[in-house]
């Protein structure tokens, strides 16, 4: 469940409303609140770029099913050593849907004219819920001949019994979490600023505040990478008349080498594992473009369509076990095309001539995934409100 992780505080720092080279004036303040909803998320575009559902398989052999049922430990006993070897009864499948939001707070302040220090953390809520399903149906069979007579069928009790007792994870089903995720501090700097068009740029740190998945909850998701990381940001825009602007900028992102506690898979085609041990990861770096186009309808009313292009490098894990690290590190790059739609209102205008009593704006904002490698697909929703004074 690890691949359903992912960020939420996209296109969080720069003003909507203005350019992406401006800045806050010298000792204003801005204050952020948004809150971000997904749409219920089923699945992930594959390394080969195809959507497929959350799923996770097993085989149900001999050793895994001993001591939960009489019946089962009696028959056992019978078997010759090779067809208890041989033995399965069936397989099945458990297939997850999550949605997730989050509050999401953030400060920025102007330093100088040209130097503006921000910070910003979400709180998420997540709800998975992860269904049971046997996909093997009919008979019992030991190996691929012998017909086992009198024995109960697979059910969930069974299965919930081969993951707590077995392999030693926590119980399969609905997973509820509320809190933190990780935290962004960062400084903008405005390289120049002319009548029509500007240069910034934005170098900070990710705060690893979140909490991190959990590897004995198959259907946890994580709120925070466990790492530290550093990016630098530069971009700029261009104000070709009082209808239209265009912004483009970059970030790369440097993902700090870490230690966490994970589980060890003893097979490429088989996860999950009563296996577990102390990991060094170095994470893949990260790289980020953005293409925005924005229509001033006037001086409160702004459209603004952007593009986001997402990628991130293979991660490289060590272990005490090579087939383990192999299996982690499989499709651990990732790739995403994102398109999103904003609507904004800003009064910093009309507070200006003294028309409204504040100066905010109010954005609302649609963004989709329409396309990746090994990334969650979903819509996602934004209300944002930013007040400065």
């Amino acid at each position: 469940m690890r691949a359903l992780f992912f960020s939420m505080l996209f296109f969080f720092c720069h003003q909507a409303q203005a350019a992406y080279y401006d800045v806050l004036p010298k000792g204003v303040r801005n204050f952020t609140y948004r809150y971000i909803q997904t749409s219920q998320v089923g699945g992930s575009y594959n390394s080969s770029g195809k959507f497929e559902g959350y799923n996770v398989n097993a085989n149900i052999n001999a050793d895994s099913i001993r001591g939960i049922i009489s019946a089962v430990d009696t028959y056992l006993d019978t078997l010759s050593a090779a067809d208890y070897a041989a033995f399965s009864f069936g397989t099945f499948e458990g297939s997850a849907k999550s949605k997730v939001s989050a509050h999401a707070f953030g400060m920025g302040y102007g330093l100088t004219n040209r130097l503006t220090a921000y910070a910003f953390i979400p709180y998420y809520m997540a709800v998975v819920d992860l269904n049971l399903n046997r996909t093997v149906k009919g008979r019992n069979n030991v190996g691929t001949a012998i017909q086992i007579e009198d024995l109960p069928e697979v059910d969930a009790r069974l299965i919930q019994s081969l993951f707590v007792n077995y392999f030693g994870y926590k119980p399969l089903g609905k997973w509820e979490a509320k809190d933190f995720g990780d935290t962004e501090v960062g400084a903008m700097y405005q390289l120049s600023k002319g009548r029509r068009g500007g240069v910034l740029v934005n170098i900070g740190a990710i705060v690893p505040t979140g909490r991190e998945d959990d590897a004995n909850t198959l259907q946890d998701i994580g709120f925070g990478e466990g790492h530290w990381s550093a990016f630098f940001e530069l971009g700029g825009g261009y104000r070709f008349n009082v209808w239209w602007s265009v912004d483009a900028w970059g970030r790369y992102t440097y993902q700090f080498p870490f230690k966490r506690t994970e589980r060890l898979p003893d097979s490429l085609s088989f996860p999950v594992t009563s296996r577990s041990g102390q990991v060094k990861i170095n994470p893949g770096n990260k790289y980020q473009l953005n293409l925005q186009n924005t229509l001033h309808w006037s001086d409160q009313w702004t459209t603004s369509l952007l593009y986001t292009y997402d990628k991130k490098n293979l991660d490289d894990y060590s272990s005490a076990f090579a087939i383990s690290d192999e299996y982690l590190e499989s499709n651990t790059n990732e790739t995403t095309h994102t398109a999103r739609i904003n609507l904004g209102f800003s009064t910093v205008s009309l507070y200006k001539r003294k028309k409204f009593v504040a100066p905010l704006d109010i954005n609302l904002a649609a963004q989709s995934i329409f396309s990746g490698v090994n990334v969650p697909k979903y819509e996602r929703y934004d209300l944002e409100f930013r007040l400065y004074f």
